[in-house]
């Protein structure tokens, strides 16, 4: 499905980390690494999960969580997406360096012989809206992904009044995510978090917002409206 491709595409070319340099724009906010993820043959979900345990036993959970994103639509040139939160960019500098460990080494070897992920891709993101590592993680979610601008004198500080104002039931979050790299394709990608057994209400966010940002973006003529993932925590 060329959607798939396309979105890889858009994430790939404006949202890359040049992680030799360090720099970090928003200190203290939550840092989000996504990474695109295919099986190794006769691998599956439950595999990665096992695999998974052995990744608790060095690194600090209350400063990290890892999560497996299950496209509920058509793919092709993934199976899943490994997104990993961490509490601050200086959590995700640590993270880097224990990468040098025997235990992590270890680690990644089986991790390796379960699924193979496109370590030249990974792309990174703060989120805004003060959400902690636990929210963003919620275990049973659906996540839905929306590619907006903001229009033109907005500021980030208006869609957040707005977005607190919105009255949002217990059961749904909105997350907003700004691209480390900035581009000019999108200013932030919102994430809807919703109870699987919820309906997703596509429109929650146009219909309480819209005068505030555009999120009916066109990327290679493919419009992304339908980007909706089972979450499943792994830590």
């Amino acid at each position: 499905m060329k959607i798939l491709f396309t979105i890889v595409f858009i994430l790939t070319f404006t949202a890359c980390s040049d992680e030799e340099s360090y720099e970090v724009i928003f200190p203290e906010k939550v840092f989000i690494e996504f990474n695109w993820c295919s099986y190794e043959p006769s691998k599956e979900a439950d595999d990665l999960g096992k695999v998974f345990i052995d990744y608790r036993n060095f690194l600090d959970s209350d400063n990290f969580y890892a999560t497996y994103l299950n496209p509920i639509f058509q793919v092709k040139n993934y199976d899943f997406i490994l997104m990993e939160s961490f509490k601050n960019k200086e959590v995700f500098r640590s993270n880097l360096q224990d990468k040098e460990s025997f235990f992590y080494k270890r680690w990644k070897s089986n991790f390796d012989n379960t699924a193979k992920c496109n370590e030249l891709n990974k792309q990174y993101f703060y989120e805004r809206s003060n959400s902690n590592l636990e929210e963003l993680n919620k275990k049973g979610a659906e996540l839905q992904f929306l590619f907006c601008k903001k229009l033109d004198n907005v500021s980030i500080n208006q869609i957040l009044d707005n977005l607190q104002l919105l009255q949002i039931d217990n059961t749904k979050n909105v997350f907003i995510l700004t691209p480390e790299v900035f581009n000019d394709y999108y200013d932030y990608l919102f994430v809807i978090s919703n109870n699987n057994d919820d309906i997703f209400e596509g429109e929650i966010l146009l219909n309480n917002i819209g005068f505030l940002v555009n999120c009916d973006l066109n990327f290679k003529g493919e419009n992304f409206n339908q980007l909706i993932f089972e979450s499943y925590p792994l830590i």
